[in-house]
């Protein structure tokens, strides 16, 4: 569509399988309910439903593949662990989420530096796009991005939270979730303008 920004456009694309393991969502209160009953089987359903999730977000945080994948595995063992405390009348994946950006700045906290692996070795999206290289530098742009940053932009296009729930999952004020949004996709669009056949004539997002 003439004047849409490059940046909500590429983002489209990405969301695609977190919305595909989203379906089914209206039975997700009662697997959460036979979890915290003891029911392992019914866990394991909402790991399957989240775990892409889970391992998108520890990679933007830890810049690390291997390590995204251990740190989103200790957050549902962790969880498992603490089911019967959790409020079901509240959604599971905001309360999945701050113990796995918890997990996540711990590691951080423990590196001394941060072990990079070049985004062209990383299969982070299935599908067969055309705009593969876009999405490499995307990737790129968010992992040089202030912690902050990083979170909101990850939570806000590939989760579709608002700004009040974005607000309330990283605990800061909402006048901060916007204003890193907003530097945060300026520094991205800086990175993504060169990969624009049209970029001359696209309508940047104010």
């Amino acid at each position: 569509m003439p004047g849409e920004i490059v940046l909500e456009n590429t983002l489209v694309i990405q969301k695609a399988e977190v919305l595909n393991m989203e379906k089914g969502k209206a039975s997700e209160k009662d697997i959460l309910r036979a979890a915290a009953g003891g029911n392992k089987q019914a866990y394991q359903k909402i790991v399957t439903r989240y775990k892409s999730t889970a391992f998108y977000v520890a990679l933007g945080f830890v810049k690390n593949v291997q390590d995204a994948l251990d740190i989103s595995q200790d957050a549902f063992i962790r969880a498992f662990r603490k089911i019967k405390k959790f409020d079901q009348s509240k959604a599971f994946y905001p309360w999945f989420y701050i113990i796995l950006k918890n997990l996540c700045l711990d590691y951080l906290r423990k590196q001394r530096r941060m072990r990079e692996i070049p985004i062209e070795k990383i299969n982070v999206f299935e599908d067969e796009s055309r705009n593969l290289e876009i999405r490499d530098a995307l990737w790129k742009g968010i992992e040089m991005l202030p912690l902050v940053q990083r979170e909101v932009i990850i939570l806000k296009y590939f989760h579709q939270y608002s700004y009040q729930e974005i607000a309330e999952i990283i605990q800061k004020p909402i006048g901060t979730v916007m204003s890193s949004l907003y530097y945060a996709k300026k520094k991205l669009r800086k990175i993504l303008t060169p990969y624009l056949k049209w970029s001359s004539s696209v309508e940047m997002e104010k």
